[in-house]
């Protein structure tokens, strides 16, 4: 697959912020096609024990979000360490040559420095990421609602239709 969408859920919106949980689904835009899903609940002591921080401001946004989304992000028993290692394992894996995020300088900026606290290489190129919400906004596609909001791996999934639907939008736009 040539896409690969990520989300994440976090207690902070800087860099260094603890990383609660990670969702990611590769897919091929063009074709329409999903394939492998990666998810990781992570303990957010562990995340804490790196130097990632907590702020207090996301803490209490947390308490305002659904049961469902407030028990998914806090669930997490995954050790920072592994969760990072297997995502960038993951990433190298599947090799895509675009990586989307919503947007990219702020899931994959956090990621790279949960990336660098754990010191684990960070997986993609830095020519590959892409940004969902400019694409959604040039081609007025819109994104559904999948699963639970705010779920690493619902959003992901939400996101990639999204793009999906962004590129049936410039498909028509070119054939007219």
């Amino acid at each position: 697959m040539r896409d690969l969408m990520i989300d994440i859920e976090t207690l902070g919106t800087e860099p260094g912020s603890v990383v609660l949980s990670i969702g990611a689904v590769t897919f091929d835009a063009e074709t329409e096609e999903f394939g492998e899903e990666f998810y990781a609940a992570i303990d957010p002591q562990s995340a804490v024990d790196v130097g990632l921080t907590i702020d207090v401001s996301t803490l209490k946004w947390w308490m305002d979000q659904s049961e469902d989304a407030r028990k998914a992000a806090f669930s997490g028993d995954r050790l920072i360490g592994w969760a990072i290692g297997a995502f960038g394992d993951y990433v190298r894996r599947v090799d895509a040559s675009r990586v989307w995020a919503k947007p990219p300088s702020f899931d994959l900026v956090l990621l790279e420095s949960a990336f660098r606290a754990c010191r684990i290489p960070i997986p993609w190129h830095y020519k590959t990421p892409r940004d969902c919400r400019t694409l959604f906004e040039l081609t007025n596609a819109t994104q559904p609602d999948i699963g639970t909001a705010h779920n690493a791996l619902d959003d992901a999934k939400s996101q990639a239709l999204g793009v999906i639907d962004a590129y049936r939008i410039l498909a028509t736009r070119q054939g007219a």
